[in-house]
Parts: structure tokens; sequence; C-alpha cells
């Protein structure tokens, strides 16, 4: 079995002398370090044929454990190696070789929206007249709003948290910790990014968004004058909440000449397609490692103004510029579930 494998790696690579170690290994569905330490063995001794070793130890490969081992995987992949080894009365580092040899790696799951079917073909109609009607045609920028809510402490935002040291809990209590309240002070925070690479100024409050607080705070005092700041048209996607489409909001959008995208055309539960909502995640993710807590209002927004800083006008351009080609995925992709990986790589 080894020995069959050495030659079709070194056949493989003979074949295709240019191409990386990795992606042989991805060719052939092997472990990217056999495949490198085989082609690296050939180039110095011109053969596949491994000298035997001193006190090498000969392992003998249980073929009716490998046998249960891939038709348990193959039933169930959420199985950990552990879980398998249970199960079968082995060791857990046999399970992980057998695997490995087999070339089956272990992956993290995505999340994703719970859509009905009918939501599915919702989705791909208004997706599909989104992209015919308004990305495809539209030449200018395109510019995004949405809200978020963010705790008053920082270290309370969801997330992982880790610590350092020579044995399980052996460091002060607020570094193994995290302590949450039960109802955690939050404020609600609003804030834009277009398609250029820059960002409205950020809206901070501890009440809820009506029409009109949005109306008023947001489209009034920030959305306009930096609609008014371009030199070139701008396309307007809100989000689909209801105060961003009532009857008062969208007599302003008449109102003021501002573009925007129809309600009808709006893809429902597919934040995959809003790119705000990774902008979101990554400030989440940034305040929460400073581990501070605010007081007020002011200070939340001093200190979402400093993160948001962090990013760039690059960055945010690089967010942005997926969106049209994230469309024309889904809608060339048959498979309903499908998730684009820019969004959820956190």
């Amino acid at each position: 079995m080894e020995a069959e494998r050495r030659e079709k790696i070194v056949h493989c690579y003979l074949e295709n002398p240019l191409w990386s170690a990795s992606r042989l290994a991805k060719q052939l569905k092997l472990p990217r370090n056999t495949v490198w330490r085989v082609i690296k063995r050939y180039k110095e001794t011109l053969t596949t044929i491994r000298k035997p070793q001193a006190n090498r130890r000969s392992v003998t490969v249980d073929r009716e454990l490998r046998g249960k081992i891939l038709k348990t995987i193959k039933r169930n992949p959420n199985l950990s190696d552990r879980d398998l080894a249970r199960k079968f009365g082995a060791v857990h580092s046999t399970v992980r070789r057998t695997r490995l040899r087999e070339g089956i790696k272990s992956y993290r799951a995505n999340k994703q929206p719970n859509r009905t079917i009918k939501q599915n073909s919702v989705v791909k109609i208004r997706a599909r007249k989104l992209y015919d009607q308004v990305l495809t045609k539209f030449d200018g920028c395109l510019l995004m709003d949405d809200e978020t809510y963010v705790k008053a402490d920082f270290g309370q935002i969801p997330g992982q948290k880790f610590y350092l040291a020579t044995a399980r809990g052996d460091v002060p209590a607020k570094f193994k910790f995290i302590f949450a309240d039960k109802f955690a002070r939050k404020f609600m925070i609003w804030q834009g990014i277009c398609s250029c690479g820059k960002k409205t100024k950020v809206f901070v409050t501890n009440k809820t968004m009506t029409s009109e607080l949005y109306q008023k705070e947001c489209l009034q005092k920030r959305i306009l004058p930096f609609i008014r700041s371009h030199d070139h048209p701008v396309m307007f996607w809100p989000d689909l909440a209801s105060c961003h489409y009532s009857k008062v909001v969208q007599e302003w959008y008449a109102e003021k000449w501002v573009q925007f995208v129809p309600k009808n055309l709006k893809p429902p539960n597919c934040p995959q397609f809003r790119p705000i909502e990774k902008y979101w995640a990554i400030m989440r993710r940034r305040l929460k490692a400073k581990g501070k807590v605010v007081k007020d209002i002011n200070k939340m927004t001093t200190w979402w103004n400093k993160i948001a800083k962090t990013m760039d006008e690059e960055g945010v351009r690089r967010l942005m510029s997926r969106v049209t080609g994230t469309i024309r995925e889904f809608l060339g992709n048959r498979d309903e579930s499908f998730y684009p990986y820019f969004f959820l790589k956190v």
C-alpha cells in the first residue's frame, strides 16, 4: 500500500513537475507533508524504494478497524476522533492516523440561514432581479447601512477567549473566566459603508430604531451629506428592517432624490450579500480584544471611532468589492445552501 502510494505520487510529480506539493496533494487527496517527503526523497535518491531503518517499528494496519472507521465517517462525518475511538474501543491517535492516511481532514461547519424551500425560491428570484436590474446596470458607488448592538462591557461581546498557563486554571480569575451579566447593558450602533471605501459618521443610541429616529439621525444628518460628498452617482442599499422602508422614509427618499434599492428586489435572510455584516464582526472582535467598559454614549462613540479607524479605505473596498460576484456565484450555483467563504471567515 505504501509503495503504491509513493509510486503514484512520483508519477504525478513527473507528469506535472511545475506543480507545488500542495497542488499535488490536493490532486491526489493526500497529506501535503507526505507528498513533499516522497518528492524530496525521490530527488535525492531517484527511487521510491525506502531503505530499511534501524529500530524502526513495523506498524500493522487493522483493516477491519479501518473499514469500520471509514464506513462510520461516511454515515456521520460529525463524529470526532475520540468519539470514533470510544465507539470501537481504540486509541484516538490510531483513529486519527487512519483518517489522515485516507486523506480525510477535519473542517469547521459554517453557519447557514435556515430558509424554507419557499424562501429559497424567493431569494433566487429577487437576487436575479437585483443582479439584472441594479448591479449590472448601475455604474457608481454602492452604499450600505445597518445597525448592530454592542455590549457596554467589551469583554462580554460574544467570541472565544483563550489564556496561556502551565496547567488549566493556573492564572487569576479575570483571565480564565468570562464574567457575563444576565441582562448586560448595550448600545445600538448605526453606520454605513460604501464601495469607495468610505464610512459614514457613526450614530450611537440606547433607544430602539424607529422610522422618525432613522430619518432624522441617520438619513438627514449622515446619509444625505455623505451622498452629496460624492462626485459620482450613489445607490443606497438599506437593510430590510421595516423602519428603513416605511412610508415616511420612502417619501424622504423621493423628496431628496436618493436612489435606493427597492424592497421587492431585496433577497430576504441573505447576510452573505451584505459585506457590512462582516464589517460588524471585525469591529466587535477588535473591541472585544480591548476589554474596556464604557459608561455612556459619548464613550461608546469615541471607542467605536477609534476602532473603526483601524480599517482603512482599502479594507472597506475589499469588503464591498465582492457584492456583485457573490450574487453571480449564488445564481450560478445549484446548491440552495451556497454560502460564500469570504463572509464566514472572521
